[in-house]
């Protein structure tokens, strides 16, 4: 462990700024960053939304032929004519710039030219893990095998991803759960409520909520399974996310209109009032294949909302008696039983969990201690 007093000064790699759960939980780190252990700087492969909701004092980069400014894309044109490769070329000078003592790549999928880049230069590699191995699929080999050659720590954001990344060979593994940022939670609930009348929902119904992009990953195929196994039940189901208006969802969608009219309803994706919709729930579904540490599971349980979930991953370290209930086999019948159970009891407390300890601000503590455990010395 290092004893430098001094802050860290790292750049953060990210791939898209995009809402997404790995990119939220980043920008959740930046924004509560302590400029006494970390001087942080940003290089991100795409203008996302949320590099608008960066601190003013951060710096952030993108490629050139992401910017605005023409000079910087006939600068790549240049470049590229002269056969070299623009992000390296930026990359090169970039750190020459800020001279980060590490590069902190968030997710797997970022380019890995910052690996090889990055090796070259001699600069500490970090690189934060937050999928499970079904999403191994989406990079390649050599790429995965980068990762873990050329990253000195891996982080991971639940036990069960530590275990995998250590699986794989790789012996310095912290963890680093995933959070919430509660701030933004209850600033949104300040700004007004959901009514079931607005959705034509009537008060004795028991209304479940999925989050995440409407998909097989996420378990959209399992809806009419499980909607036939609650064919008695006086619930609904709430979608939360992007619609990908592909044939498996023209199916479901066409199935359960046909066999359930008014029991699943797709919000499309939600920014300014998800939380609102994640509150009128009575508890949340969790049918997804696989699911590293979901920040729904912490957002439902902040808001004092029942979960019930397959094993599909983190939701295993965090999903107690009081929380809700895990179910161990891929039977939708099982599923639907698990919350026949939880409508039974009616689990729902509807209160706010002032004490969580996934919240941005705890975690952030242990995030500066991890920062500070790596130090910029050898480990």
């Amino acid at each position: 462990m290092s004893n430098s007093s001094g802050p860290q000064s790292i750049l953060f790699f990210t791939s898209s700024s995009a809402r997404t759960g790995s990119e939220v939980l980043l920008f959740s780190l930046l924004t509560g960053l302590d400029r006494d252990t970390v001087t942080p700087y940003v290089y991100s492969f795409k203008k996302g939304e949320l590099l608008a909701e960066l601190p003013g004092d951060i710096p952030y980069y993108l490629p050139y032929s992401k910017e605005k400014k023409w000079w910087k894309r006939v600068w790549r044109s240049v470049l590229k004519g002269l056969n070299i490769d623009p992000v390296v070329y930026q990359l090169r000078a970039l750190q020459r710039s800020v001279k980060a003592a590490i590069w902190y790549v968030n997710t797997i999928v970022v380019d890995e030219r910052v690996l090889t880049l990055g090796q070259q230069l001699g600069v500490r590699i970090v690189t934060h893990f937050h999928e499970l191995s079904n999403a191994y699929r989406f990079i390649r080999k050599d790429h995965l095998k980068l990762i873990l050659r050329h990253s000195e720590v891996c982080i991971g954001c639940s036990n069960i991803v530590c275990e995998k990344i250590r699986d794989m060979g790789h012996e310095n593994v912290l963890l680093q759960y995933s959070f919430i940022d509660e701030s933004a939670i209850d600033q949104q609930l300040e700004n007004g409520e959901i009514s079931r009348e607005e959705l034509g929902i009537s008060p004795e119904v028991f209304v479940w909520v999925i989050s995440g992009t409407v998909t097989y990953e996420k378990g959209l195929d399992y809806l009419p399974q499980i909607l036939t196994a609650l064919e008695r039940e006086n619930c609904c189901i709430l979608w939360l996310g992007r619609i990908n208006e592909d044939g498996l969802y023209h199916y479901v969608q066409s199935v359960v209109q046909k066999r359930w009219p008014g029991k699943v309803i797709f919000t499309g994706e939600l920014k300014e009032r998800y939380y609102q919709f994640i509150k009128l729930g009575d508890g949340l579904l969790m049918p997804s294949r696989e699911d590293s540490f979901s920040l729904v599971m912490l957002e439902a349980a902040y808001l004092g909302k029942p979960i019930v979930s397959f094993n599909s991953g983190g939701v295993n370290e965090f999903v107690n008696e009081a929380r809700g209930i895990v179910v161990d086999s891929w039977n939708a019948t099982d599923l639907a039983e698990g919350m026949k159970k939880v409508m039974a009891r009616r689990l729902n407390n509807d209160s706010i969990s002032h004490d969580f300890e996934f919240t941005k601000w705890k975690q952030l503590v242990h995030f500066h201690n991890l920062i500070r455990t790596i130090g910029p010395a050898q480990i």
